[in-house]
Protein backbone atom coordinates (compact mmCIF):
# COMPACT_ATOMS: atom_id res chain seq x y z
CA UNK A 1 0.00 0.00 0.00
CA UNK A 2 2.88 2.39 0.76
CA UNK A 3 4.26 1.71 -2.76
CA UNK A 4 0.89 2.55 -4.25
CA UNK A 5 0.90 5.91 -2.46
CA UNK A 6 4.50 6.59 -3.56
CA UNK A 7 3.48 5.76 -7.12
CA UNK A 8 0.50 8.11 -6.87
CA UNK A 9 2.73 10.84 -5.46
CA UNK A 10 5.28 10.31 -8.22
CA UNK A 11 2.56 10.52 -10.89
CA UNK A 12 1.12 13.62 -9.25
CA UNK A 13 4.53 15.33 -9.16
CA UNK A 14 5.13 14.47 -12.82
CA UNK A 15 1.76 16.01 -13.74
CA UNK A 16 2.51 19.14 -11.69
CA UNK A 17 5.91 19.48 -13.39
CA UNK A 18 4.36 19.04 -16.84
CA UNK A 19 1.66 21.65 -16.18
CA UNK A 20 4.24 24.07 -14.77
CA UNK A 21 6.49 23.59 -17.78
CA UNK A 22 3.56 24.12 -20.16
CA UNK A 23 2.58 27.33 -18.33
CA UNK A 24 6.15 28.64 -18.57
CA UNK A 25 6.25 27.91 -22.31
CA UNK A 26 2.95 29.77 -22.82
CA UNK A 27 4.16 32.76 -20.79
CA UNK A 28 7.43 32.89 -22.70
CA UNK A 29 5.63 32.70 -26.04
CA UNK A 30 3.13 35.38 -24.97
CA UNK A 31 6.00 37.67 -24.05
CA UNK A 32 7.34 37.28 -27.58
CA UNK A 33 3.94 37.78 -29.24
CA UNK A 34 2.66 40.64 -27.12
CA UNK A 35 4.91 43.65 -26.82
CA UNK A 36 4.81 45.34 -23.42
CA UNK A 37 3.92 49.04 -23.48
CA UNK A 38 7.39 50.05 -22.27
CA UNK A 39 8.98 48.34 -25.29
CA UNK A 40 6.55 50.10 -27.63
CA UNK A 41 7.40 53.50 -26.18
CA UNK A 42 11.09 52.75 -26.61
CA UNK A 43 10.66 51.73 -30.25
CA UNK A 44 13.41 52.64 -32.73
CA UNK A 45 13.14 56.23 -33.96
CA UNK A 46 13.12 56.97 -37.69
CA UNK A 47 12.28 59.94 -39.92
CA UNK A 48 8.92 59.96 -41.70
CA UNK A 49 10.92 59.81 -44.95
CA UNK A 50 12.14 56.30 -44.03
CA UNK A 51 8.74 54.85 -43.11
CA UNK A 52 8.11 53.16 -46.48
CA UNK A 53 11.16 50.95 -45.90
CA UNK A 54 9.71 49.57 -42.65
CA UNK A 55 6.31 48.04 -43.42
CA UNK A 56 5.24 45.57 -40.74
CA UNK A 57 7.57 47.03 -38.11
CA UNK A 58 6.62 48.71 -34.85
CA UNK A 59 8.61 51.98 -34.81
CA UNK A 60 8.48 55.60 -33.74
CA UNK A 61 8.32 58.01 -36.65
CA UNK A 62 9.30 61.66 -36.23
CA UNK A 63 8.44 64.66 -38.34
CA UNK A 64 6.42 67.83 -38.64
CA UNK A 65 2.72 67.74 -39.41
CA UNK A 66 2.48 70.05 -42.42
CA UNK A 67 -1.02 69.25 -43.66
CA UNK A 68 -4.13 67.82 -42.01
CA UNK A 69 -7.56 66.73 -43.17
CA UNK A 70 -10.56 65.54 -41.18
CA UNK A 71 -13.63 63.74 -42.43
CA UNK A 72 -16.50 62.14 -40.52
CA UNK A 73 -14.55 58.87 -40.57
CA UNK A 74 -10.93 59.88 -39.95
CA UNK A 75 -8.37 62.59 -39.25
CA UNK A 76 -5.22 62.49 -41.38
CA UNK A 77 -1.99 63.97 -40.05
CA UNK A 78 0.33 64.38 -43.03
CA UNK A 79 4.08 64.85 -42.87
CA UNK A 80 4.41 66.09 -46.46
CA UNK A 81 2.16 68.12 -48.78
CA UNK A 82 2.33 65.13 -51.16
CA UNK A 83 0.06 63.19 -48.79
CA UNK A 84 -1.03 60.71 -51.45
CA UNK A 85 2.45 59.19 -51.67
CA UNK A 86 4.08 59.81 -48.29
CA UNK A 87 3.71 58.85 -44.63
CA UNK A 88 0.61 59.80 -42.62
CA UNK A 89 -0.73 59.16 -39.15
CA UNK A 90 -4.45 58.40 -39.03
CA UNK A 91 -6.98 58.75 -36.22
CA UNK A 92 -10.29 57.02 -36.91
CA UNK A 93 -13.58 58.57 -35.71
CA UNK A 94 -14.15 55.86 -33.09
CA UNK A 95 -11.04 57.22 -31.30
CA UNK A 96 -11.68 60.98 -31.70
CA UNK A 97 -12.86 61.39 -28.09
CA UNK A 98 -9.51 60.14 -26.75
CA UNK A 99 -7.54 62.87 -28.56
CA UNK A 100 -7.52 66.65 -28.15
CA UNK A 101 -10.57 68.39 -29.64
CA UNK A 102 -10.02 69.14 -33.33
CA UNK A 103 -6.82 67.10 -33.67
CA UNK A 104 -6.40 68.40 -37.22
CA UNK A 105 -5.78 71.86 -35.74
CA UNK A 106 -4.05 70.78 -32.53
CA UNK A 107 -1.27 68.83 -34.30
CA UNK A 108 -0.88 70.96 -37.47
CA UNK A 109 2.52 72.65 -37.61
CA UNK A 110 3.93 70.66 -34.69
CA UNK A 111 6.87 68.28 -34.72
CA UNK A 112 5.68 64.96 -33.35
CA UNK A 113 6.73 61.38 -32.75
CA UNK A 114 4.13 58.75 -33.57
CA UNK A 115 4.58 55.14 -32.49
CA UNK A 116 2.86 52.14 -33.96
CA UNK A 117 2.85 49.46 -36.60
CA UNK A 118 3.76 50.88 -39.99
CA UNK A 119 1.19 49.60 -42.49
CA UNK A 120 0.83 50.07 -46.20
CA UNK A 121 -2.44 51.65 -47.29
CA UNK A 122 -3.05 52.50 -50.94
CA UNK A 123 0.66 52.26 -51.68
CA UNK A 124 1.87 54.55 -48.90
CA UNK A 125 2.96 54.08 -45.27
CA UNK A 126 0.78 54.99 -42.31
CA UNK A 127 0.41 54.44 -38.59
CA UNK A 128 -3.08 54.23 -37.13
CA UNK A 129 -3.30 56.10 -33.83
CA UNK A 130 -5.76 54.56 -31.39
CA UNK A 131 -4.58 56.22 -28.16
CA UNK A 132 -3.02 59.61 -27.43
CA UNK A 133 0.06 57.97 -25.92
CA UNK A 134 1.01 56.96 -29.47
CA UNK A 135 1.73 60.57 -30.38
CA UNK A 136 4.14 62.88 -28.58
CA UNK A 137 4.48 66.57 -29.41
CA UNK A 138 8.19 67.49 -29.53
CA UNK A 139 7.73 71.18 -30.40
Amino acid sequence: MAELQRGDLKGFLIKVAAVTLAALVVLYAARSWLRPAATERDAELISWKQAAKHYGEYLTVEGQIVLTHRTEKACFLNFNPDWQHTFSAVIFARCFDAFPPQPEEFYRGKTVRVSGLIKEYKGKPEIVLETPDQIEVIR
